[in-house]
């Protein structure tokens, strides 16, 4: 890791790349950690709705506990969480990115986050009162205004100038167009919809359980160990390392989706090894920002944007993950390709094997990525996401605590029992007492093995496992639902791991113990940008509703591309593109969902297939096409120049040239500039949009699949120049006219493409070489 932040620690590291954060005194420090596992706290209990949980199961022990009925208005709950990331905002970060601004926290940094969050927990206590009357008085305009220009300013911390300046003039449209009207423009803004519309509820309701999950994952070693499995799995194989990034980025990705946070898991790892396997600094800090990018096209936890998308279709989020998968393969299928050609070109061996741990170390700990098995199965059968999420935080808060190596314990045994007991936790309500005689027999089972010393001792591994045998069996015995016992296990799985780790003699005990109140942290220090990008971007739908102006742009657009629907999608692509320069990936999305999107819907909805609705839904394929389109785009603008946050993540690791590597970035990632071409013009591709499967249906999407992965090799074999040697410019052009043209998948089209990749095949080196 030294070696790939070139001599600078974790922290200064981030401080260049991403953000610049204060260094607080401890009083200041305690303050913002409360404020962090404050929002944990009130998102498990109130909008996860475990208090109503926690009653329901204290009631079949007897127990009548009315206080744990307390209940609030969703928007109460996010204003409080709003609040929160107020405290942590002002705190953290300064008013200005120059040296002595970091030092100390300013008089006006005080005075600022307690405006923020005085403003917040005003809509807290009044928002009873506005639904009964729906009415506003002077107070009311005036904190509205207030939160408005606060949610502005710490927007503007956190993420900089250009996305508060879009919302600034949106604002200033909006008060225009509305003739000065304050209180419909607070009513709209503050009470309504704004900033706590739809994509700051989404947030709160789902985003935040899966930050929490990642939060977990990533403290107690399972990014870790995915990379490390990987690279040991193709590091010893030619350009094993940058393989085995993409890989491991696409795995990781699908817990963190987030570019930049999977740079710097995986990348203070890969990137050294890849520098080290021969690869040139301006590759090595390529390969990896791209898979990473990736990571949040990857199902089954994509980026937060694509939680956005389900509550703007109105479509189930496993519905979005299907529809993400064939997409997801080719773009991570295209960066393999290039990645592997470039090793050809580079004449670059495999490592050694005396650099990675042994195959049989990490197929005995495959079973440290059963929640991620758990949380896909779950999240594919319809369990709502947020539960989906906390359940498999139970699951890997106690697969950590079975694979600590230093606590004795028969670990096949221990992972048995483990597996067993989560498939039963699934299981429905209807055999209960039959599931907790079961779980109850395997604790039993471990009291003997530990009395007779059999490979189980009364530690840590042991009360752990008792811990959550037992719990799960009074929950099935009490026959709550399947849905409560999850969502119970993954809350009570953090509190059995602070009594289990509180008072462990090893240093892995304590590390777990450790681990776990600090990720609770983290997910609230981390979601600070996510949550301030929806509430900005909730600014600027509020205003667009408020004004009619949803669909008048739609209009324009068309207006302005004369109705071609290519020029719609490139004038859109380069929006997108633009527009993720300055944006997070989060509001790009919402901002282009709510501009572009329509008029791409308004121009083929009435054409075939888009004219017809997603089955088993209303929502036109039309309108999850146009969607899936701008949602690909704003992702893509992490890599793209002249920002490329997350290329120029790579390029600080690697000490290579940022334009070089965001070049080589945008050269990688190119399945993802040309994907969404062939998914819009062949929506078959999203799965779900598919009314009926038989066997000419399979045969098309499995033509389209293979198609489109062959176009993305035509394409690499052009722009790396090279197959079996370098080739001349008109060979090189040749197959770039052709990858091009292929994006439609033509059939003869196709069909030339592979006439002439054999030809290139059987030419021969010799005829070939010398570009």
């Amino acid at each position: 890791m030294g070696e790939g932040l070139q001599g600078m620690d974790r922290m200064e590291y981030e401080e260049v790349v991403i953000e610049r954060t204060r260094t607080l005194p401890p009083r200041l420090e305690l303050v913002v950690k409360i404020a962090a596992i404050l929002i944990g706290l009130y998102e498990i209990l109130f909008i996860f709705n475990f208090n109503y949980t926690l009653y329901d199961l204290f009631s079949r022990l007897g127990l009548k506990l009315e206080f744990l009925r307390i209940t609030f208005q969703p928007k109460q709950g996010e204003a409080f969480v709003l609040a929160m990331l107020m405290v942590i905002t002002f705190l953290l970060y300064p008013i200005r990115k120059k040296e002595k601004y970091f030092k100390k926290v300013f008089a006006y940094d005080y005075v600022m986050g307690a405006v923020g969050v005085i403003s917040m927990i005003y809509l807290f206590a009044v928002y009873q009162r506005y639904i009964l009357t729906s009415t506003l008085n002077d107070t009311d305009v005036i904190f509205g205004l207030l939160a408005i220009i606060m949610v502005i300013e710490a927007t503007r911390r956190v993420l900089g100038w250009v996305l508060p300046l879009i919302v600034t003039l949106f604002l200033a449209y909006g008060i225009y167009a509305i003739n000065f009207d304050w209180v419909r423009f607070v009513q709209q803004l503050y009470f309504d919809e704004g900033i706590f519309g739809i994509p700051f509820f989404v947030m709160t309701i789902y985003v935040f359980a899966f930050i929490f999950f990642g939060a977990f994952l990533l403290r107690i070693g399972v990014s870790d160990y995915i990379t490390e499995f990987m690279i040991s799995l193709f590091g010893k194989r030619p350009g094993g390392p940058a393989k085995s990034a993409v890989i491991s980025s696409a795995l990781m990705g699908t817990v963190s989706g987030s570019s930049v946070a999977n740079v710097l898991t995986t990348g203070t790892f890969t990137i050294p090894l890849m520098k080290k396997a021969g690869y040139p600094p301006e590759i090595a800090g390529a390969v990896e920002p791209v898979a990473s990018t990736g990571g949040q096209l990857m199902p089954p936890i994509m980026g937060a944007a694509a939680f956005i998308m389900a509550e703007f279709l109105n479509l189930p989020y496993n519905k979005i993950i299907i529809a993400a998968v064939l997409p997801a393969l080719v773009y991570y299928g295209g960066v393999y390709l290039f990645i592997d050609l470039e090793t050809k070109r580079l004449g670059l061996k495999g490592m050694a094997t005396n650099h990675f741990k042994t195959m049989t170390y990490f197929l005995r700990k495959l079973y440290i990525l059963l929640p991620i098995i758990v949380i896909t199965v779950a999240l594919v059968w319809g369990i709502a996401p947020q539960i989906a999420a906390i359940s498999s935080l139970g699951v890997a808060i106690w697969v950590a605590w079975i694979s600590r190596d230093e606590i004795y314990g028969n670990e096949k045994l221990y992972v048995a029992v483990a597996i067993i007991a989560t498939l039963l936790m699934f299981l429905g309500k209807d055999i209960g007492t039959q599931t907790a005689m079961m779980l109850l027999a395997m604790f039993i089972l471990l009291v003997v093995l530990g009395v007779m010393k059999k490979g189980v001792a009364f530690n840590e591994k042991f009360y752990i496992t008792a811990m959550f045998l037992l719990f799960i069996a009074l929950t099935k015995y009490l026959g709550m639902t399947k849905e409560q016992i999850v969502l119970m296990t993954g809350v009570f799985g953090i509190v059995f791991s602070i009594l289990v780790g509180y008072r462990s003699p090893h240093d892995s005990g304590r590390m777990m113990y450790r681990a776990t109140y600090e990720a609770m942290i983290d997910a609230g220090k981390t979601s600070v940008s996510v949550m301030l990008a929806a509430a900005s971007a909730g600014l600027i739908q509020g205003v667009l509703t408020m004004t009619g102006e949803l669909t008048n742009i739609g209009y324009r657009l068309i207006s302005l591309t004369g109705g071609h629907l290519w020029l719609l999608l490139i004038l859109t692509m380069v929006f997108s593109l633009i527009l993720g320069m300055g944006v997070p990936t989060t509001a790009n999305y919402i901002i282009t969902s709510l501009v572009a999107a329509p008029a791409i819907y308004m121009l083929v909805r009435s054409i075939e297939p888009y004219n017809q609705p997603v089955p088993g839904y209303t929502v036109l394929i039309a309108m999850l096409s146009a969607h899936f389109f701008v949602f690909y785009f704003g992702i893509l603008a992490d890599v793209t120049p002249p920002v490329a946050l997350a290329s120029y993540a790579g390029s600080a690791i690697a000490g290579g040239d940022f334009w070089k590597t965001a070049m080589n970035a945008v050269k990688y990632a190119l399945a993802g500039y040309i994907g969404p071409y062939i998914y819009f013009t062949h929506p078959e591709m999203f799965l779900i949009t598919v009314a009926e499967w038989n066997l000419m249906m399979v045969l098309r999407v499995a033509y389209y699949l293979a198609a489109t992965l062959f176009v993305m090799y035509l394409l690499a074999i052009a722009l790396t120049g090279f197959y079996s040697t370098n080739l001349k410019k008109w060979i090189r052009a040749v197959f770039g006219v052709i990858g091009l043209a292929g994006v439609t998948l033509n059939p003869i089209v196709i069909g030339a493409g592979v006439v002439a990749w054999l030809g290139l095949k059987l030419y021969g080196k010799k005829a070939l070489s010398g570009a």
